[in-house]
């Protein structure tokens, strides 16, 4: 039987809230007579087990897969999602948080404006063709962070993604020995040392957050190991936006751990800030003498980067509300025209998450990207899972963000399948991190209750 069990976490009898609002609720109905209520309560709970079956699944073959085939891992997000949203729909009586709701109604408007984007986009099919397609990511994000409360063993979850995670990290040892030897039979495409990009970066997102939920079931040695290996595995690879966003998250992930509110606040100041002026920040960075020098003698492709911010910055400027359309980045008059040899203004994307809203979806869908950010950040302030936890959980989302204004297009389905996923993995193992905590709250409880009986007794034998 599938009992109430994975409500428990979310509807929280009192002590200690282990996800501070941002898992659903689950309200419990009472037992009602009426026909083939057996039958049916079966299905969904047989529909329930498959569902999470799948989810343990996806859990297990997500590194493997960043590996070998990184571009299918959107194929797997996607079927997690189908997963997750089977589990919530057979669990009856689910309504969404406050912030889930929020999120969802902020995506839905961000959704709109790009729809709509299309009547004055520079590519109007390929606007509607991205819009179908995030509806469907979109959901899948929101399916599977409303999931995150119903999984019945969400231990079994997370020790599969661990397993994942090393099998993963023991494959990429694997292809760098044989140049490409395992993707290439899977794929007839060239290895090159980048293609383990997605799989550096996404091993970077999960590391603290597996091994804080390593320390808090009491394996610290075997979570030294596991941060070690991964962070080893990082900087032997090729991705220069892996080792950057692991250091910064490791340094502000250091800084929560000592006071998570405050700091949750000024990286949410810093983070709404950083998108409203990305065109008068990251756009001008060119403009600074002797840094696209210094940028080039460091790496070639960040010298680049600098003059495609620059080129984002001014087509800015000619639309600055309603941008060029969702998606048009590609199709941006003059994107096409040569800078340097091998290097155009604009290749795809702006590889950066707030010029690239800016550039297409103007100023309304900077200011929804912006309140998305904050509504992150604020529930991460306001969570009430293990300090140290929470912690490698901003630490994570502090990657996610600096990798986002760095790096990849913020449409590419694998960017946002892997965000998705891993928000998933983070609740669940909150849950578990917060499980294994009780106890020692409780002991801790026990011992305040304790020392305050003896000093009452003490007190009234001294009055007598």
């Amino acid at each position: 039987m599938r009992a109430a069990d994975p409500s428990k976490p979310v509807s929280l009898t009192k002590p200690v809230s282990l996800t501070g609002g941002i898992l659903p609720a689950v309200r419990m109905e009472g037992s009602r007579s009426q026909p083939f209520a057996f039958l049916r309560r079966r299905f969904a709970q047989g529909i329930a087990a498959w569902s999470e079956a799948g989810l343990d699944t996806a859990a297990l073959l997500f590194f493997p897969l960043l590996v070998v085939l990184p571009r299918g891992v959107a194929a797997l997000v996607s079927a997690a999602g189908l997963c997750a949203a089977g589990l919530v729909l057979s669990t009856s009586g689910i309504r969404l948080t406050r912030i889930l709701l929020v999120a969802a109604i902020l995506l839905g408007g961000l959704l709109l404006w790009g729809t709509a984007s299309a009547l004055w986009s520079v590519n109007p099919v390929r606007s509607l063709v991205v819009a179908a397609r995030l509806a469907g990511l979109f959901a899948v994000g929101l399916a599977l962070a409303a999931a995150a409360a119903l999984v019945a063993a969400p231990r079994r979850l997370t020790f599969l993604l661990l397993i994942g995670m090393a099998l993963g990290i023991g494959m990429v040892a694997i292809e760098l020995a044989t140049a490409g030897g395992l993707s290439s039979l899977v794929s007839d495409r060239a290895y090159w040392p980048t293609h383990l990009n997605q799989a550096s970066i996404s091993l970077a997102l999960l590391v603290l957050p597996g091994s804080a939920l390593l320390v808090s079931l009491g394996q610290a040695i075997l979570a030294g190991l596991l941060a070690a290996v991964t962070a080893a595995t990082v900087f032997a690879l090729a991705g220069t936006a892996a080792k950057a966003v692991l250091l910064a998250g490791l340094a502000v992930g250091l800084l929560l751990y000592r006071a998570r509110p405050v700091i949750a606040a000024v990286a949410l100041a810093v983070s709404v800030g950083a998108i409203i002026a990305a065109p008068l920040t990251f756009a001008r960075l060119e403009r600074l003498p002797g840094l696209g020098e210094t940028a080039d003698s460091f790496k070639i492709s960040a010298g680049h980067r600098l003059l495609i911010w620059s080129f984002a910055g001014d087509r800015i400027a000619e639309r600055p509300v309603t941008g060029w359309g969702l998606d048009a980045s590609r199709a941006i008059p003059g994107g096409d025209d040569p800078i340097r040899p091998r290097e155009t203004w604009m290749p795809l994307h702006p590889h950066n998450a707030a010029l690239q809203v800016w550039l297409e979806l103007g100023a309304p869908g900077t200011a929804l990207f912006a309140l998305l950010a904050a509504l992150i950040w604020g529930a991460l302030a306001r969570v009430e899972w293990p300090p140290l936890f929470a912690a490698a959980a901003g630490a994570s989302l502090t990657m996610a963000f600096v990798g986002g204004f760095a790096t990849y297009g913020i449409w590419q389905e694998w960017w946002l399948g892997t965000l998705s996923f891993s928000l998933f993995l983070v609740l669940v193992m909150a849950r578990v991190a917060g499980r294994a905590g009780l106890p020692a709250i409780a002991s801790a409880s026990n011992a305040l209750s304790f020392a305050r009986r003896r000093r009452v007794t003490k007190q009234s034998r001294f009055t007598k």
